[in-house]
């Protein structure tokens, strides 16, 4: 560290013209290492454009969306995150990558057509939907646990009806 100072006060780290210094001043580079982790921290923050819903409906349809959009990694981000649920997930993710090119695109340039929306308590809701692509109605459960809305996808597997979801 010593000869660095030793070269610059010597002048050897000029340039060509001997008019402004190579080395930048060192109170920038102070600046921009205490700007660095806290650019990093506030990147961590999950995918771009994720915001977690306010609402059953919000995240029954972000999630819906990011199935038909093939983001899968957003999409699970709305996925209760319980083993059973995850694992469901995980099996529908590969069937769905496995699906014809020409489907995936169809899918992603479908819409979203909400048919019903049950609110069965304060935490749980069910939404009916299509999308434009298939037209085959289906049922997405979403719950609230420790105050946030997560999709309940075991429900769609389970063959429960609305009645059952109450118990």
């Amino acid at each position: 560290m010593q000869n660095i100072f030793e070269n610059i006060s010597q002048k050897k780290y000029f340039n060509l013209k001997g008019m402004k210094p190579l080395i930048p001043n060192y109170s920038i580079i102070a600046f921009i290492c205490c700007l660095l982790p806290v650019a990093f921290c506030l990147s961590c923050g999950g995918p771009e454009g994720f915001k977690k819903p306010e609402d059953a409906l919000d995240a029954g349809r972000e999630f819906v969306r990011a199935v038909l959009d093939g983001d899968y990694t957003k999409a699970e981000l709305f996925v209760l995150p319980e083993a059973e649920d995850r694992q469901l997930f995980e099996r529908f993710t590969e069937h769905m990558k496995k699906r014809p090119e020409n489907e995936r695109l169809g899918l992603k340039s479908a819409s979203i057509q909400i048919n019903k929306v049950d609110e069965l308590n304060d935490s749980v809701t069910v939404i009916n939907y299509a999308n434009s692509f298939e037209k085959h109605p289906a049922d997405v459960r979403v719950v609230k646990h420790n105050g946030e809305w997560w999709v309940d996808f075991s429900y769609t597997f389970s063959g429960r009806s609305l009645e059952d979801s109450l118990k």
